[in-house]
């Protein structure tokens, strides 16, 4: 239902230049940074909103240190199943040259060798990097696969597994030039899962060794992309060792300790053929697991994930219950939605619900105007809030008068009551006196 032009107008000098913000004891900071407060739209009946949505850390806003840790063995060389270069061409197993997978499988690579699984993991990391916002998030990169020799499978005693291919940094061209490295190196080796895991947890903790800079106070999450599971470092590349599985969980204990969450992204009917280890990684760090039977869905669901521990995001023009259209919410907690307008002043409302059930929102007010300026608008708001004091000046009125004749009935009824009671008494009086006399008139005399 919309609401009268009387509160609407008074909505806007108590809203003014001043977000509203949640009850004190929310930790949930939002705010609308665009449009401004008391914006003027003409072109259109609706308005982008923007803003951001934040956990609150010791009155400070969260930051991030996130570390991507992705899968470059053999195996990613596989079709996608997607168009990943865009080349309107899409990568299959026909005509491609014959590869064999480190498990013994058939793999066709694909005839784009653009369209690749490590292709399609780049892409994704690159388009996550999108939705991120450098001044609070910093992002490193990690490679993992596993030398070994291919004739007797087993892995190569001091070959590294991983690889710091970027420190965490807010500098987003270096995250891009480090993946854009990654996929001209190509696919090569097993799959050193664990090894990946610690590499990324020396970096976002801080242990011995590191190489990026601390910062204590940053909320820290690996993201693991991975079209296989663990052959690596204990077993022969070509079967699934259970030490190499446990030895990749532990590794994910210790992010546990270290409050890290670790999402992981399963791709393709490999990894989804014996998950436990991803699943397990996913658990135990208190992360989220994600199985994808196309790998190259990653491209769209890996920019979906949420950083921001944040259950739920609405933005509603207020004034008339509309709610907004093309919500999206980046995994940082900043959001952008389209918001249909009214003829005059709209009132859209943010609320947020965090994943600890703390509570925020903020509003702004904005003007819709066809065929009008600002001025004429509140001209004719003016006049209209005149004719509602007028009438609420006649209905003060009436109730005063209604008032009056009350006190005045309630006055003459309070007077008839006491007039009745003096008669009573009187009558009582009469009697009293009467039997007095009665008395006197029986007695004999002395």
């Amino acid at each position: 239902m919309r609401k009268p032009r009387l509160l609407l107008l008074l909505g806007l000098l108590s809203f003014l230049g001043r977000p509203i913000s949640g009850a004190s004891e929310t930790k949930v900071e939002v705010a609308i940074t665009s449009p401004p407060q008391g914006t003027v739209v003409h072109e259109t009946a609706q308005v982008r909103i923007e803003g951001y949505a934040q956990l609150l850390r010791e009155h400070a806003l969260q930051q991030y240190d996130i570390m991507l840790i992705i899968d470059v063995s053999g195996s990613t060389g596989a079709p996608s199943g997607v168009d990943v270069n865009s080349n309107r061409v899409t990568g299959g197993g026909v005509g491609g040259p014959i590869m064999r997978s480190p498990l013994g499988r058939t793999i066709f690579s694909p005839s784009d060798p653009g369209d690749s699984i490590l292709a399609a993991e780049v892409v994704a990391a690159e388009r996550l990097l999108d939705k991120l916002d450098p001044r609070i998030a910093r992002v490193g990169i990690v490679a993992f696969s596993g030398s070994y020799n291919r004739l007797t499978g087993l892995p190569i005693p001091g070959a590294p597994s991983a690889v710091l291919e970027q420190p965490l940094t807010s500098n987003y061209d270096l995250v891009r030039m480090a993946l854009r490295k990654i996929l001209q190196q190509g696919p090569n080796g097993g799959t050193d899962m664990a090894a990946g895991v610690r590499l990324a947890i020396r970096e976002l903790a801080g242990l011995q060794g590191h190489v990026s800079l601390p910062n204590p106070g940053s909320k820290k999450v690996a993201v693991l992309l991975t079209d296989g599971f663990p052959t690596l470092p204990f077993g022969r590349v070509n079967t699934m060792d259970p030490e190499d599985i446990e030895v990749a969980i532990n590794a994910a204990k210790v992010a546990a300790k270290g409050d890290i969450p670790i999402h992981t992204f399963a791709l393709g009917p490999e990894a989804l053929s014996a998950p436990l280890a991803c699943t397990e990684i996913a658990r135990v760090s208190r992360g989220t697991f994600t199985p994808l039977q196309n790998p190259g869905e990653v491209i769209d669901i890996l920019p979906k994930t949420s950083f921001a521990e944040l259950d739920l995001v609405s933005v509603q023009n207020e004034t008339t219950g509309e709610l907004a259209r093309d919500l999206v919410v980046n995994p940082d907690g900043r959001f952008h939605a389209e918001v249909p307008l009214t003829r005059g002043v709209n009132q859209i409302v943010v609320n947020i619900l965090a994943t600890d059930g703390t509570k925020g929102l903020a509003s702004v007010l904005v003007h819709y105007l066809v065929g009008e300026s600002l001025e004429l608008e509140l001209a004719r708001q003016r006049e209209e809030l005149k004719l509602q004091l007028e009438r609420l000046k006649e209905r003060t009125e009436a109730l005063e008068l209604e008032l009056k004749r009350q006190e005045k009935q309630k006055a003459e009824e309070e007077g008839k009551k006491a007039l009745e009671l003096e008669i009573k008494k009187a009558e009582e009086e009469q009697k009293v006196l009467e039997l007095e006399i009665r008395k006197a008139d029986d007695e004999p005399p002395r």
